[in-house]
């Protein structure tokens, strides 16, 4: 009988500290991910892996508590470049997913963050916050003749992760989607494009984080529940740093016109006029307050 008052006490502590601090669970479940898969290390090695491991974790775990249909459909079909991928995966329709996802599967290439597993489609995902791509190398095809020449095969990060989306989405749609800061997701995307370097049967697209929480912020769900998920990832992607800008109010003399071009610059000096009882004289030190 103690033992199971013991017990009730101990989960009425948990079901208020649920209810007083909102996302608690579902953030602590995100961690868990990350660290059930080892992905945090208790010491300070590769620091900038296990930031990107725990975002991914917050992002894609969290997200598995709401329908696919009500909340990353939307975000993704709406910000992945180039739009056409985006539409592929606007086309997908699923509701609970989260049985659905693979969280760092193991691969004899590596591994990618991780695999999105629907009937007609496979996305592939990797993630980047603070770092560049693990691995890269010289190679490129782009100058190749014609279909039939041979392929040299990249140790690119992006190029492994592509072959390994293959090889998992037989007779599938196959996607390899990469997510990193705006800065540097349209550099690395032409670079591997241009090179040639990602398996023919993968299309490879992109989304930054800033266009990430630009489609967080547009969706208002009715289960109030689902929108406090929601309204967390948008304030953790901004604490972040991922808030980016929007727009800007200036009030001109003269009616702007959309189909020209304008300059705008800053001027150069300052005028200003100060009024003194004194005379100001050279090599001296002066005071003003």
């Amino acid at each position: 009988m103690l033992i199971q008052n013991i017990w009730d006490m101990a989960n009425q502590s948990i079901r208020i500290k649920i209810h007083h601090t909102g996302l608690v669970k579902s953030r602590g479940d995100a961690n868990v991910i990350a660290e059930i898969k080892g992905k945090l290390n208790q010491t300070g090695y590769n620091l900038n892996d296990r930031l990107e491991d725990n975002l991914t974790g917050n992002f894609f775990g969290t997200l598995r508590y709401i329908p696919f249909d009500l909340a990353l459909r939307k975000i993704l079909s709406g910000g992945v470049y180039p739009s056409e991928t985006g539409d592929k995966i606007g086309g997908i329709s699923a509701d609970f997913w989260g049985d659905k996802i693979e969280f760092w599967p193991y691969d004899t290439e590596g591994e990618i963050d991780a695999l999105l597993h629907f009937d007609d489609t496979i996305i592939g995902i990797e993630v980047k916050y603070a770092s560049g791509l693990s691995s890269d190398d010289d190679i490129d095809n782009s100058a190749k003749i014609d279909e039939q020449s041979i392929e040299e095969q990249s140790r690119n990060q992006l190029s492994r992760e592509s072959r390994i989306v293959s090889r998992h989405g037989a007779g599938k749609t196959k996607i390899l989607l990469f997510i990193a800061n705006s800065d540097s997701c349209r550099t690395v995307y032409d670079d591997v494009l241009n090179r040639k370097i990602i398996s023919n049967d993968v299309t490879l697209a992109y989304i930054s984080w800033q266009s990430i929480l630009v489609e967080l912020e547009k969706l208002k769900l009715d289960n109030r529940y689902y929108q406090v998920i929601i309204d967390d990832l948008i304030s953790l992607l901004k604490k972040k740093g991922f808030e980016s800008f929007k727009d800007m109010n200036v009030q001109f003399d003269v009616d702007i016109d959309q189909t020209s071009f304008y300059s705008f610059g800053a001027t150069d000096s300052l005028d200003f006029n100060i009024k003194m009882d004194s005379t100001i004289e050279g090599d001296l030190h002066y005071e003003f307050s």
